[in-house]
């Protein structure tokens, strides 16, 4: 093959040998050095020398065509360094082997064998790969794709390994390197499966790194001295080692097409498109295999790490599953199963929980679709094991007549279904709120003491939300039950009223049966008795069928009927209006209920030939009504501490709850209730109302 090497390159690698030239010697001024800084210096100043070789290869031909190849190869090395420099905090602080550490060890044998194959091109021992089409050729460009996969899995690792305080000042390098290699994988991977390079992308390649330059002088200025705190995580290692695999499938997958080639003619690219397509097609199902993604986390952890889990991410991710935002039809109860078995990558679990009886019965299920229903008795052999060992029960284990469980025999349902792999116990305040039963995991792993110790403590935490939860359903339920018997109080309040207002009416009647006007009276008492009494029902239920909406109320009408119906019992009512009509807003039996209660106070604390007077006006946007009588008035003290507040009275039989009811009503259209009062002087009760 003639290498097709153009002006285009020429000038993009050009500028690309003066870009990075120039950002050497700015490197170079810098006063005090670190490691990293060198090896950044290094790589720039290597960059620069491959760029000008493809230059004086464009110019010149031969013998500078056979330096382009082993300074590609010194370029990318310098470059993988440079990463590597970066990363060896994380390798010091991690007691396993680091995956970074395994990737660079691997690249540095590449890098070895390209050079090797360099040395014996130059020496004209062999041909180049770029001028040979060759099986070394095609495995020499698969070795260049293999290092720019790995400069792509180091860069992941400077960034993700970065503490996030650092990430701002290494994210523009990462981002410039990412596509430095990513270049790279593009144009080997085209000529790994079609066996030759794209000239095009070859010539462009030093513009494209050119353009690099820009980002790694920003995160330089941002950090001269490449001092990085890092970190070593879990998700780091599981996507290192996935970014390795999808890399290495790759490789495998061109050496494989390019061999299917081979076979010529038309069966050859038949084979060998049909094989790219089954490849790809069967890396997806793996990839997205939940299976498998266990069998990773399980091997990653046994072999890189001290501790099986990462406590401070396995909690996070417990606590956002338990407390996250809730999707339709989801309950606290599965959100719990599924908090727990994400941690031994359970694909489903059941929750069990006693009933009133204290009788466990399986309360909720997730995922786990053969789940055995049954019931377990508080005084149980299962419960009591739970109760009083607090451990987890493996049922492989206790099927197998294995392990230490005292004489506790395999539950019915457990013994039928061999899906049921663990039980744990829930302890709330050191007792069983319930327990789990979990499915088997979806990949084969043996529980320590790590596994069985992290289960307990998220079992605790599990049963303090379902208790949470329990205390305050009983919370809600006491509160209603609360909200009615206090309106129940009210209505009997009323009804007392009423009744005392018929009593009158039944004493009044012995002696005035015979008088027909009396008689007529009596009737419109009665009917409005019952006409009241018949409110009262309703508001009783109030709490299933919501409150009437508010209408128009004219004040003086209201106040009207009211003191007509109490002047029965107090001769010296009287109703003064100020003013046109004045209308409000609200429920007119409510409201009339607030004027009956304070006028019935008045009449209570006055003498029967004492004057009492209610008195309508306006004031602003406000309608202002008092009731002002000349009674017995009130202490401040009582006013302040007593009055408002229900079940206190000083009257004989009384509820208490009179004045309090006015006020939460009045208050309930957005008004307030006032009063003022001085011992054997009198009261005057002011109700202020939004005017309609």
């Amino acid at each position: 093959m003639t290498l097709l090497m153009s002006d285009v390159g020429l000038v993009a690698h050009g500028l690309a040998s003066l870009a990075f030239l120039v950002f050497a010697l700015f490197l170079l001024r810098q006063r005090e050095q670190t490691g990293s800084s060198l090896w950044l210096v290094l790589a720039s100043l290597t960059t620069a020398a491959w760029a000008l070789s493809f230059v004086f290869a464009v110019r010149f031909g031969d013998p500078y065509i056979a330096l382009v190849s082993p300074m590609e190869t010194l370029r990318t090395a310098t470059w993988i360094i440079f990463l590597v420099s970066l990363l060896t905090k994380s390798w010091r602080s991690s007691s396993h082997v680091s995956s970074s550490f395994i990737i660079a060890i691997g690249l540095g044998f590449v890098f070895a064998a390209q050079l090797l194959l360099d040395v014996v091109d130059w020496l004209e021992l062999a041909v180049t790969p770029l001028r040979d089409e060759s099986n070394i050729a095609y495995m020499f460009l698969v070795s260049r794709l293999v290092c720019a996969i790995g400069g792509v899995v180091l860069v992941h690792n400077v960034y993700v390994n970065a503490l996030p305080i650092h990430r701002w000042s290494v994210r523009l390098i990462c981002i410039g390197l990412g596509a430095f290699f990513i270049y790279d994988i593009n144009l080997y991977t085209l000529a790994a499966l079609s066996g030759r390079i794209s000239w095009d992308l070859f010539n462009a390649r030093g513009l494209v790194d050119a353009l690099v330059v820009p980002l790694i002088a920003l995160s330089a200025r941002r950090n001269r001295l490449w001092k990085l705190e890092m970190q070593l995580s879990r998700q780091v290692v599981f996507q290192s080692l996935s970014l390795i695999a999808v890399g290495v499938y790759l490789i495998a997958m061109s050496v494989a097409a390019y061999g299917l080639k081979l076979v010529g003619g038309d069966w050859g690219r038949l084979l060998q498109v049909t094989f790219l397509f089954g490849t790809i097609m069967l890396a997806v199902v793996v990839l997205v295999s939940g299976r498998f993604r266990a069998w990773a986390r399980v091997k990653i952890s046994k072999h890189f790490f001290a501790y099986k889990y990462d406590y401070r991410d396995e909690w996070l991710r417990f606590i956002a599953t338990l407390s996250g935002p809730r999707q339709s039809g989801e309950t606290l109860e599965s959100r719990a199963i599924q908090a727990v078995c994400d941690i031994v990558d359970s694909p489903g679990g059941a929750l069990w929980l006693p009933d009133d009886d204290g009788v466990f019965t399986m309360a909720a299920r997730w995922n786990f679709r053969t789940a055995m229903s049954g019931q377990e008795p508080g005084s149980g052999a299962l419960v009591r094991f739970l109760n009083i060992r607090q451990r987890i029960i493996d049922f492989d284990e206790l099927r197998d007549g294995r392990g230490d469980y005292d004489d506790l025999r395999t539950p019915a349902w457990a013994s039928e279904d061999d899906r049921a792999w663990l039980g744990i116990p829930l302890i709330h305040r050191d007792a069983l709120a319930g327990f789990l039963v979990i499915e088997r995991s979806r990949a084969p792993q043996s529980l320590n003491w790590e596994d069985f110790d992290l289960l307990r403590t998220t079992g605790r935490q599990v049963a303090s939300y379902i208790a949470e939860q329990t205390s305050q359903a009983a919370l809600i339920e006491a509160r209603q039950f609360e909200e009615f018997n206090r309106r129940f109080a009210f209505i009997m309040h009323d009804i007392k009223n009423l009744v005392s207002q018929l009593s009158l009416v039944a004493r009044n009647a012995e002696r005035h049966a015979d008088n027909p006007e009396f008689q007529k009276d009596m009737v419109l008492t009665i009917r409005d008795s019952v006409g009241k009494m018949n409110d009262l029902l309703a508001r009783l239920q109030q709490h299933n069928t919501g409150r009437k909406e508010a209408e128009t109320v004219e004040l003086s009408v209201l106040l009207q009927s009211v003191v007509d119906q109490k002047a029965l019992s107090h001769g010296m009512l009287r109703l003064h209006c100020d003013g046109d009509e004045v209308a409000v807003r609200g429920e007119e039996g409510r409201l009339e209920q607030v004027f009956t209660h304070l006028v019935q106070n008045a009449i209570d604390a006055s003498a029967a030939d004492a004057p009492i007077e209610v008195r309508l006006s306006r004031v602003g946007e406000l309608a202002r009504v008092d009731v002002i009588d000349q009674g017995c008035g009130m202490s401040e003290e009582f006013v302040r501490n007593d009055l408002f507040k229900p079940f206190r009275s000083t009257k004989a039989g009384g509820f208490g709850i009179g004045a309090f009811e006015a006020r939460e009503i009045v208050k309930g259209y957005a008004g307030r209730l006032d009063v003022t009062s001085r011992v054997g002087e009198g009261t005057v009760f002011s109700v202020y109302l939004p005017l309609a």
